[in-house]
């Protein structure tokens, strides 16, 4: 079935936003909350339950209920302190009811002890921060005779009172004991570091059995991770075996290494002698360099055995701060900063965020109507969570976070989870919704987009849409002049990753087991943000370009797109500039009509969405469920029970996937020059760079001899110094910059 474009495609909306709607601030932001919708809440702080000394109550627990129109909340589940006191903020929407009414109940007997009702029209004071909390008040309440009053304090406020994050929401108000588990939380993850143990040799090795040659090999040990040599005969055998870990701050670990002693074929093993190293003790290494290489004496085994010679271990052990450890796959990578603070470059911006609401919730149980839903954004190493709207298929969070950006060819990652912990936890997982990825390298600055994106999910039955999801985004610059106008041509990635750079292999091992140590380290945190969340946002993309596109077809419509949008004739014009440098004033024309398009026009001209979900380009406009079946099955098959079926089967699977790859790689190429040519990309400078440095070249090839010119790979062939640069240059760097169309689900 063939699906509607315009039901997976990004919708503009127009939310009443706090700030000024679309329109660009040259100040940056105005407030800490004008990116969402102002939510009027009725907050009532319920301190404690004090005794009247004049009056002897008996034996009483008292048990507050709060009521507003259908809505009622109850301090039953809470913990009661020494001197009865609860110490919680209850909020209720103000819409719900006009009379707020506060009950004091015996629990023991379950009777009513005295009631008070408050007019919301007159008798509640509104406060806005930052404005200090409204003292708590006694209430006597009705009948003074029972022996209690009651200290609390009643206002109105939104969501930018200090309060709402641990507020108790009215709408969750059978939560009870888990309603920890509904707050909105900020998470900020442990940063990760490279630990390099280099098995160089051995040296005096002796074995258990002396009359027989050792067959050794060195296990290295850290957290639940262990990691081997091969083995090697002799005395004095030799690896320079590379052994990596990832570790987190504050790095207090210990290395566990143990000398093995293979004795035969049949694996048996005896350990001659072990070290135990901590992570504070070996070479932090802070520049890309290599750790001295040193001897190490081995712990005989048994212990107290005596031996003439001890055995020793020729290592280099160091801490690779140098190094950015990749949790998330390169595609949406929301960060490349290096471990060691120092070589972290300047601060870019600022990216904000409003997480609206959502409209058209899906879930996987299809007998429960509503949704308990909440939303996770990721970048860089801060996590937010927005609180759990309890049982609503659109619900409202209103919630702004923000974000230091120090590199703009990143991506923001948000997912949309059902709470499964809310009524009892660790009874399920939490299930996944959706997610929405937005990259910044779209998003130009001091504008507010506010859109609606599709969350949409890919299953062997076909593509599904599982909701929308409403944001208000905004990126401001903070670098100025140098900083910021150099930040497309310097390296994306610490210099180590280029001087000492990492096998692909070994990437996506400390890939994996970086998404095991931040599962690990937010688990601990109150309330857990769950393993499973974790490891879906951070989940590698399965589907480079789900089937094989019709490359022909697509590249002659960018190439017949290309001509017909006017902005790039420009950057044809400066290229031609490059072949025949007689019309180089000519190219002033461009600069002119560049200069009239980003200043004087960027006002007229509204703002596209931040993605184009382009169905027709991933062949999901009509998919095939055949195709889809086979896309979507395990491995191995599970298709046939003929072993050589399934062996064929797999085996052309996997060669069939490299070309894939391949052809999605020389997509993204294509697609970062389309956005070159056609003013698309970081604030529109991306053909502006490229027209100005055609012109420059334009400008030397006219003036400078042929001759001269034919001395420059004559040089290179001869690789002086000043030429042997192994680094990515600047036009590098600013091309892998550019967007692409990679499928952001």
């Amino acid at each position: 079935m063939a699906a509607n474009k315009d039901e997976f495609s990004v919708k503009q909306i127009s939310p009443k936003l706090g700030g000024e709607r679309g329109a660009r601030n040259p100040y940056g932001p105005t407030s800490s909350h004008d990116l969402v919708e102002q939510m009027e809440f009725l907050y009532v702080d319920v301190i404690r339950a004090i005794k009247n000394s004049d009056v002897d109550p008996g034996p009483c627990d008292p048990v507050v209920e709060i009521t507003l129109g259908n809505y009622k909340s109850s301090t039953k589940d809470l913990p009661v302190g020494p001197n009865m006191d609860w110490n919680q903020v209850f909020a209720f929407d103000k819409t719900k009811g006009d009379v707020l009414s506060v009950t004091l109940k015996d629990r023991l007997t379950n009777t009513v002890i005295n009631k008070s009702n408050f007019k919301l029209a007159s008798e509640i004071p509104t406060r806005a921060p930052p404005d200090a909390r409204i003292a708590p008040q006694r209430y006597p309440l009705r009948n003074t005779k029972t022996g209690f009053y009651l200290m609390m304090s009643v206002w109105f406020g939104t969501q930018v009172d200090e309060v709402y994050p641990v507020a108790w929401f009215s709408d969750a108000s059978e939560v009870s004991t888990c309603v920890i588990n509904t707050r909105p939380k900020v998470y900020l993850a442990p940063r990760l570091c490279y630990v390099r143990v280099t098995i160089v040799s051995g040296h005096d090795l002796i074995s258990t059995d002396r009359n027989r040659t050792p067959s050794v090999y060195v296990t290295a040990t850290l957290g639940q991770v262990t990691l081997k040599t091969e083995v090697s005969s002799g005395t004095n055998p030799s690896w320079n075996k590379d052994l990596i870990f990832v570790a987190s701050e504050p790095l207090e670990g210990t290395v566990y290494i143990r000398l093995i002693d293979r004795v035969d074929d049949q694996h048996e093993e005896r350990i001659i002698g072990k070290l135990e190293k901590k992570l504070s003790e070996m070479t932090p290494l802070k520049v890309p360099s290599s750790a001295p290489a040193l001897f190490y004496d081995i712990e005989v085994e048994p212990a107290g055995d005596s031996r003439r010679f001890a055995s020793r271990l020729k290592m280099k052990l160091a801490t690779d701060q140098a190094y950015h450890v990749a949790e998330e796959s390169i595609q949406y990578s929301s960060d490349y900063r290096p471990f060691v603070k120092g070589l972290w470059p300047c601060l870019l911006g600022k990216l904000e965020i409003g997480i609206l609401g959502a409209t058209g919730l899906k879930g996987s149980d299809e007998k429960k109507q509503g949704i308990d839903s909440y939303v996770v954004a990721k970048y860089g190493n801060k996590w937010a969570r927005t609180r759990t709207v309890v049982n609503s298929v659109t619900p409202k969070w209103n919630e702004q976070y923000s974000w230091d950006v120090y590199e703009k060819c990143t991506v923001l990652t948000l997912g949309i989870y059902d709470n499964r912990q809310i009524f009892k936890e660790d009874q399920a997982n939490d299930v996944p919704i959706g997610k929405v990825r937005i990259p910044l390298n779209r998003v130009e600055s001091d504008w507010i987009y506010a859109c609606s994106y599709p969350t949409l999910k890919l299953g062997s039955s076909g593509l599904k849409k599982m909701g929308e999801l409403q944001l208000a985004v905004r990126f401001v610059y903070v670098a100025q002049g140098y900083a910021r106008y150099s930040a497309p041509f310097r390296w994306l990635l610490p210099k180590a990753h280029y001087k000492s750079p990492l096998s692909v292999y070994q990437i996506e091992e400390m890939r994996a087991e970086a998404v095991k140590i931040n599962c690990a380290n937010l688990a601990r945190t109150e309330p857990a943000l769950r393993n499973e969340v974790v490891w879906d946002m951070l989940k590698p993309k399965t589907n480079t370009r789900y089937s094989t596109c019709d490359m022909r077809k697509v590249a002659a419509l960018a190439f017949f797109d290309l001509f017909l949008y006017w902005p790039s004739l420009i950057v044809w014009l400066a290229i031609y500039l490059v072949v025949v440098p007689c019309i180089v004033l000519v190219g002033l024309s461009g600069l002119h009509k560049f200069l009239t398009r980003k200043f004087w026009n960027k006002r007229e001209n509204p703002r596209p969405p931040l993605i184009v979900n382009d169905l027709k380009l991933w062949k999901l406009e009509s998919p095939n469920l055949d195709e889809l079946e086979e896309e979507f099955d395990s491995f191995p098959s599970s298709v046939s029970d003929v072993n050589i079926l399934r062996m064929r089967y797999d085996r052309i699977r996997m060669v069939c996937q490299r070309p894939m790859i391949l052809l999605g790689d020389a997509a993204s190429q294509g697609e970062r020059l389309y956005a070159l040519l056609t003013f698309n990309g970081d604030d529109q400078l991306a053909s502006f760079y490229c027209w100005l440095i055609c012109v420059l070249v334009a400008l030397c090839w006219y003036n400078i001899p042929m001759w001269l010119w034919s001395l420059y790979p004559i040089a290179y062939w001869l690789n002086f110094t000043p030429l042997r640069n192994d680094m990515p240059c600047g036009i590098s760097n600013f091309f892998r910059r550019l967007p692409t169309n990679e499928v952001l689900f």
